[in-house]
């Protein structure tokens, strides 16, 4: 496909040398019918793959918003070597500022928890072995963070170990489908859930995902949506 694209005239793009591209997002700028160029994006947790998507659970997030797509556009410029753009501002991306913005945010959950606030992380992903995220999540247990992880796959963490993660509870789910999303949340210290950071996206807690790979997360502002993710998540932690 890529042969006859580029036999078409389309400039077809391998990536960065040295990473894995295992970010899913499309970007489309369109002529609207008053003349007018707008941008749209689509960022997902899942492979464009129509034979997975079969028998995957994942989610998307499409967004004409101005913020997102102007950054997802950058992405694809640094995917193209056009880019070296490092102060994104909206969207977690590996291996730029992804790994750092998630350490800081559980930093907050701990500020939050010496303080007396409603100090709370769920994290859903497919496997969880990033030493550093661990030794963070560990810390935040023992200032009193509440953290619920869902990991489909193998989990290096220990949960529930005296005076290191007892506020930790760690779930796998099986099911018909292959749970595939990766949902991240932080709590924003109100008793209101529906201000908390949401992201999804397409990074694991892993070292590979998080230095060898390009990956992309989007924050979830739209209340609705923001609200569906908070049914999802009830869901998901009252499965037997």
């Amino acid at each position: 496909w890529a042969r006859k694209m580029e036999q078409a005239g389309v400039h077809v793009v391998y990536g960065v040398v040295g990473l894995k591209t295992h970010s899913k997002i499309a970007l489309v700028v369109r002529k609207e019918p008053k003349g007018s160029l707008k941008t749209y994006c689509h960022i997902a947790t899942g492979n464009y793959n129509a034979k997975t998507a079969k028998v995957y659970t994942d989610l998307g997030l499409f967004s004409a918003d101005k913020a997102i797509t102007r950054e997802v556009s950058e992405i694809f410029n640094y995917l193209t070597g056009t880019s070296l753009k490092s102060d994104y501002k909206h969207l977690l991306i590996s291996p730029i500022n992804a790994k750092s913005s998630f350490l800081k945010k559980i930093s907050e959950q701990i500020k939050l928890a010496e303080a007396g606030k409603r100090a709370y992380i769920f994290a859903k992903m497919n496997s969880l072995e990033d030493l550093k995220m661990i030794d963070a999540l560990y810390e935040a247990s023992q200032a009193g963070v509440k953290i619920d992880l869902i990991v489909r796959g193998f989990c290096v963490l220990k949960p529930q170990v005296k005076n290191l993660s007892e506020n930790i509870r760690v779930y796998s789910v099986i099911g018909r489908f292959l749970e595939h999303s990766r949902i991240y949340m932080f709590s924003s210290g109100e008793e209101d859930k529906i201000h908390d950071e949401i992201y999804i996206g397409s990074a694991d807690w892993m070292h590979r995902n998080l230095h060898g790979r390009v990956e992309v997360m989007a924050p979830i502002k739209d209340h609705d949506l923001k609200k569906q993710l908070l049914d999802y998540q009830e869901i998901i932690l009252s499965d037997k």
